[in-house]
């Protein structure tokens, strides 16, 4: 089973670093094996930075001290890489069909397990804070972010939310034209980076409404504009045939917070769920 690889997972993040960080980066990349036997000040030494710069790199990379930084080192010691070097390049035109399945498990995995390191708990009790006081909450996302946004929003109209959704960016700019502070604007994008997204953001800013992001981890102009910031891990490339394990760990965030806001709205919640369960079954039974 794959686990979570700090080396890989360094390498995935070297833009989000300011120069200080980087430095370290470069030399845990180089040499691991040194690192797991050094104290902070010798590392810092030795990689021409600071010990404060060492701890941010920690706290970057989701672990939250050195020390549990060098326990990640020792385990991916143990990691055997895989012995086909093409193993992490999903499109493989030989590839059986067999090791495709294996690639794009060990790829969601990975992207589940690299989420789970930089994700913050205090940013969903936030989230699940604004959600539950909300008016009224307004979802959009681009292209496969339009399909988590709307993932979402059936899983709220469960508990009564007025949500709204709109896939046409026009309607959805009317729509945020009209809100107000009492209102949310969750947005996912997995860039950070969409024009649409930074107008729509804009907007929303402006009219006072609170902003909740889901995007990938690193710098964008999105998490300058939100409020509160639910981080998934860099893992989808500069040129790829789909936005997989991104959209996967997206769900997996959006899940968790679904399950949050139950555990908020209460023991009342249930019959919320069951009610809609049942109105829909009734309707499939019209059907057939």
């Amino acid at each position: 089973m794959t686990e979570f690889h700090v080396l890989k997972h360094i390498k995935s993040q070297m833009e989000a670093f300011t120069p200080s960080e980087r430095a370290v980066a470069e030399y845990v990349l180089e040499y691991p094996d040194k690192v797991v036997e050094m104290t902070t000040k010798q590392l810092a030494s030795s990689c021409g930075s600071s010990e404060a710069a060492i701890i941010r790199f920690c706290k970057r990379i989701g672990i939250n001290s050195f020390s549990g930084l060098k326990i990640e080192l020792a385990k991916t010691s143990w990691i055997e890489e895989p012995q086909n070097p093409e193993v992490n390049t999903l499109l493989h035109f030989e590839d059986s069909l067999e090791t495709v399945f294996s690639k794009v498990t060990m790829n969601t995995y990975q992207a589940i397990k690299n989420t789970e390191k930089l994700f913050s708990v205090e940013e969903l009790e936030r989230a699940v804070e604004a959600l539950h006081h909300a008016d009224r909450v307004y979802l959009y996302g681009v292209g496969g972010s339009a399909v988590v946004a709307e993932d979402f929003t059936q899983k709220i109209l469960r508990l009564n939310y007025l949500a709204f959704q709109a896939g046409d960016i026009h309607v959805q700019m009317m729509m945020a034209a009209n809100m107000t502070k009492n209102d949310v604007l969750f947005v996912v994008s997995t860039s950070g980076q969409t024009k649409e997204i930074l107008r729509l953001m804009t907007v929303a800013q402006e009219k006072g409404a609170k902003i909740i992001l889901l995007t990938q981890h690193g710098k964008s102009q999105a998490r300058k504009l939100a409020d509160i910031v639910l981080t998934i891990s860099e893992e989808e490339n500069n040129i790829r045939i789909g936005t997989m394990t991104a959209r996967i760990a997206q769900l997996v965030i959006i899940d968790a917070l679904f399950v949050a806001l139950c555990m908020k709205k209460g023991h009342g919640v249930f019959e919320q769920i069951v009610e809609t369960h049942n109105i829909v079954q009734r309707m499939k039974k019209e059907e057939d």
